[in-house]
């Protein structure tokens, strides 16, 4: 809580609580001074410079730049570029960090457990990004002026996180700061995972109990949280954690191999020992970085099959990103998808499909086609049991669409030709012409099917271009809209210095949104009841403005009729999260019987998964 937020009276009540983690707002260091500030508080008996009062009650260190003298420690960990040091004396300030990184070239050889003297050495704010980006700095003693004084110590003892131990923020990363973090802002430990990590930066601490809340990753990492998630706000059924609005889940940590080989961990799994490690940071993330080896129960994350039967007055509607598709490289991935679309989806009567390459995959030709990778999808469709499919897409230009150099990924809408489902009767669009709504007889009717939406519009530069196509089926138009839009690759990191994270690719996605919105309107404008389908991964939350513009009054996110706890279809860093969505015109929302995310791939270890994406389903019911 903040004392700014709270009405005084309530506030006065708070300040003893506070003023045991020293709350202050952090100013850049001022370069001007020539005695280091540590001087002041050094005991008369020690006479050492602390690594709390270097490491401060911020993010960069109030002694930056200047040199301190005689820090003392206990060595906890050796890495290629130096060590970490503990004062295995803390002091009574939880805000304040023991540990700190021993920057040095050469390394010099010291072991865990020796016990050092720095006799100098200069505070450096290490950037593990580089300078100019947006990340915090890493608070470390550049020296190679030591002495080790015994050898064979017995180490601090770590900090417990969790039950038992100090509490992990598990709401608010940072709501202090509107700017950068390093400079300014409410250094608030017990609210702020931002502040907390900090707190803890270069010291040893413990984790019991762990769960791990997803697989580890291709850069081996994994994330857990804690005493087995009972501080996590949201774990869904199959015990991962769920992003909601205003809750990014602080409580996640990642633990990362600098000390020890991160296994291949699946979600679910237990950890039997307690995880002890350093705390790092880099690549936009506080880091757990263990120093004993892992042992563990392994997680059996299932793969989803629907149980959707349909009528034959029932449409199945599915999207699905498929990762950079293409049958050059990984010919048996169309094997898989196959499987994935027959048995896990049910075989969907149209079924959207994302990041589909062209023939030759990521080489950079002239070849922009996906036929010969569709044609064979299509065939091995029917050899897994599946039904004829029929595809409609849009060769794009060469390397105008995003994604990989070469790979020319595009929208792709499959459909079955079983089902008395086909195509309205119009000309095939092509890559730069946009498809336009026409009134005939009344009622609305694309231009081209299929067609592209804007495609010459500066918000889809480098980006995919929307798929429309309009379906007859029981006597009824259908448009199915099919997006992938701009991808939040641009955005600051959850853990970054900016605060809050900026939204870099949001402006060019909201753009996006509100072209497809207008073109609905047009559709909706000539038949108030006219039956509209959007969707495709959207690259963003279902709360945020990018899809909040796209359903505007006028489409209904389904993604809303599940359970909070299961609503989830990408999974990044340990946050699972809602990328893949499937919105409807009003007019179709009450012909919806059943909607579901197959969990498939988010959760799987990565050479177990066809895709980083989960399939969306929904069907409807038709008079």
């Amino acid at each position: 809580m903040k004392l700014h937020r709270l009405p005084l009276l309530l506030a006065c009540c708070l300040i003893f609580t506070l003023a045991a983690c020293n709350l202050v707002y952090t100013q850049a260091p001022n370069q001007t001074e020539t005695e280091p500030r540590a001087q002041e508080t050094k005991t008369e008996t020690t006479h050492r410079t602390l690594i709390s009062q270097i490491q401060g009650a911020q993010h960069r260190s109030p002694l930056e730049g200047q040199t301190v003298t005689d820090v003392y420690g206990i060595v906890t960990g050796i890495t290629g570029s130096g060590f970490y040091l503990q004062d295995p004396k803390p002091d009574l300030d939880e805000c304040t960090s023991e540990g700190i990184f021993i920057a040095m070239q050469p390394v010099s050889p010291v072991k865990v457990g020796d016990e050092v003297l720095i006799a100098n050495g200069v505070v450096k704010e290490f950037n593990p990004a580089g300078a100019g980006n947006n990340s915090l700095t890493i608070t470390q003693i550049q020296t190679n002026d030591f002495n080790v004084l015994s050898k064979g110590n017995s180490l601090p003892e770590p900090i417990v996180l969790g039950e038992g131990g100090r509490t992990i923020p598990n709401q608010v990363i940072a709501n202090d700061v509107n700017g950068y973090a390093g400079k300014s802002g409410l250094f608030d430990p017990q609210e702020d995972g931002l502040d907390f990590y900090e707190s803890l930066e270069g010291m040893r601490v413990q984790v019991n109990q762990a769960l791990a809340v997803s697989p580890t990753s291709k850069y081996r990492e994994v994330v857990i949280v804690a005493d087995k998630g009972k501080n996590a706000t949201v774990l869904s059924l199959r015990g991962i954690l769920v992003l909601r609005p205003e809750d990014f889940n602080p409580e996640r940590i990642l633990i990362d191999d600098a000390f020890i080989n991160i296994p291949e961990i699946q979600v679910g799994a237990l950890f039997d020992q307690p995880i002890v490690g350093i705390i790092s940071y880099d690549f936009g993330n506080f880091r757990l970085l263990p120093t004993e080896k892992l042992t563990f129960s392994q997680g059996n994350p299932t793969r989803e099959t629907t149980s959707i039967s349909p009528e034959e007055n029932q449409l199945i509607v599915a999207t699905y990103n498929v990762e950079n598709l293409e049958i050059q490289t990984y010919p048996e991935r169309l094997a898989q998808l196959a499987q994935d679309i027959v048995v896990n989806l049910g075989s969907p009567d149209i079924l959207a499909l994302q990041e589909v390459q062209d023939d030759d995959g990521s080489l950079d030709s002239l070849v922009t086609s996906a036929d010969a990778t569709l044609s064979a999808l299509v065939e091995v469709i029917q050899q897994a049991g599946g039904p004829q499919y029929a595809w409609l897409t849009i060769d794009p230009k060469r390397n105008a669409d995003g994604g990989v150099i070469g790979g020319n990924i595009r929208n792709v809408i499959l459909y079955r030709t079983d089902r008395g489902l086909a195509p309205a009767s119009a000309p095939t669009g092509d890559a730069s012409t946009a498809v336009e709504v026409l009134v005939r007889g009344g009622e609305p009717q694309l231009s081209l099917n299929p067609g592209r939406i804007s495609p010459n519009s500066y918000a889809f530069m480098d980006s995919r271009k929307p798929l429309a196509v309009q379906f007859k089926f029981r006597g009824e138009s259908i448009f199915v809209i099919s997006n992938h839009l701009n991808s939040k690759g641009e955005d600051g990191p959850l853990f970054g210095d900016i605060q809050p994270p900026p939204l870099l690719s949001e402006v060019q996605r909201v753009q996006q949104a509100q072209i497809i919105h207008e073109f609905v309107a047009q559709i909706l404008a000539i038949d108030t009841e006219a039956k509209v389908i959007v969707l495709g991964d959207l690259n963003d939350f279902p709360w945020s403005l990018a899809v909040q513009t796209l359903a505007g009054q006028q489409l209904d996110n389904l993604i809303e009729r599940l359970p909070e706890n299961e609503r989830y279809t990408y999974l990044y860093e340990g946050n699972a999260e809602v990328l893949d969505q499937i919105l409807v015109s009003q007019s179709l929302t009450g012909n919806v019987d059943y909607f579901e995310i197959v969990h498939i791939n988010a959760e799987m270890l990565p050479a177990m998964r066809l895709s980083d994406h989960d399939p969306v389903i929904a069907v409807f019911t038709f008079e």
